[in-house]
């Protein structure tokens, strides 16, 4: 069996964080809850678009990349909602006098002063956002509506839990930045303790005292961040519910990115399968049925599959009603190639070697 791989994949779900809600929730018709989403989310689309191409934080690059994502399907979710359920409200088609502002500001602005003036306006606008669709959830008129702005809720709540993290993170450059900042005394003294480090290691006598650490130490698990260990052992189906097969590994490059998996693939009962390499990006990761709330449904499942959801859900209860899916068939990655592994080229490499001689 090939060694797991312990990471973490990008994402795509986003359950509840948790945040303060108000008391009582305040009263917000129908009208002015489609306006204000409609034009929160255009405001965060283009401010979005101006991050990813103008800051300088990475982070703040890819925070503003993610805004663009997640908020333009939430416009096509409303304005899907707005059709479906013939709701008597016309969306506004450009910002408002404020948020225009705001976004002027914005593109007048590049580099680190660009990110100190985005952040801290993301933190208030998903403020904002967090309490007008918190409101409606409870108070509004139009039940579907309704639905959704729940729905939606977690996703703003994670956007805000970035932007202060994010926001923190900007705050503290200076300090570090600060500290970075020495005097010709400071420098002397550092030189000159560099060049006894030297005559010490000559005589292999070094002081081998650790050095503080410039780590950013990773201290929780976000909604969207699944673990190798909740990946490896799930289903992978297609959109009509047909199981394609397992994924037996996750396949991480040396900067840490997730670029494929593998998908057990054929054969029976583990014999004959064939892994197939399928790129994560291919994958999509939605909200499957609560089974287990059927009682029917839930003793019909086989100790197999029960034991598969044990296995999701020990570090990713979150992750455990999710359904990963795969836009293919299972005649059409039965006849993919196989993915090799470097010992497997290697062998191949060999076996070819071989062939010529004779």
């Amino acid at each position: 069996m090939r060694p797991t791989a312990f990471a973490a994949a990008v994402l795509l779900t986003l359950p509840l964080i948790i945040a303060a809600v108000p008391a009582s929730a305040e009263t917000v018709s129908t009208k002015d809850f489609v306006n204000k989403a409609a034009v929160s989310d255009m405001f965060e689309v283009q401010s979005g678009k101006l991050a990813a191409d103008k800051a300088e934080n990475e982070d703040v690059k890819d925070f503003g990349q993610k805004m663009v994502d997640d908020h333009s399907k939430t416009t096509d979710d409303l304005m899907q909602l707005i059709n479906d359920e013939r709701i008597d409200v016309t969306p506004p088609t450009s910002l408002d006098q404020e948020h225009q502002a705001k976004l002027d500001k914005l593109k007048n602005a590049s580099g680190a002063k660009f990110d100190n003036i985005y952040v801290p306006m993301q933190v208030k606008a998903h403020q904002k956002a967090v309490s007008l669709f918190d409101d409606y959830s409870k108070s509004g008129d139009n039940k579907a509506l309704k639905e959704w702005a729940s729905d939606t809720l977690p996703t703003l709540k994670e956007h805000l839990a970035d932007a202060r993290d994010l926001n923190k993170e900007l705050s503290a450059a200076p300090a570090m930045a600060a500290n970075d900042t020495m005097n010709d005394e400071d420098q002397k003294a550092m030189d000159k303790n560099a060049m006894a480090d030297e005559k010490s290691a000559e005589a292999g006598t070094k002081d081998h005292t650790a050095k503080p650490s410039n780590i950013n130490y990773v201290t929780r698990q976000k909604p969207g961040d699944w673990s190798a260990q909740a990946l490896i052992g799930r289903s992978v189906e297609n959109e009509n519910d047909e199981t394609l097969g397992d994924i037996n590994n996750v396949i991480l490059n040396e900067k840490g990115k997730v670029v494929a998996v593998t998908i057990g693939v054929g054969g029976f009962l583990g014999l004959g399968e064939k892994d197939v390499g399928v790129p994560f990006d291919a994958l999509k990761f939605e909200t499957a049925a609560e089974a287990a709330k059927d009682s029917e449904t839930a003793s019909e499942a086989t100790s197999e599959e029960k034991n598969k959801a044990d296995r999701a859900s020990r570090f990713d209860s979150e992750h455990a009603n999710m359904q990963i899916v795969l836009d293919a068939t299972r005649d059409q990655l039965e006849k993919a190639p196989k993915f090799l592994w470097l010992d497997e080229q290697s062998d191949k490499r060999a076996e070819a070697d071989d062939n010529t001689v004779k």
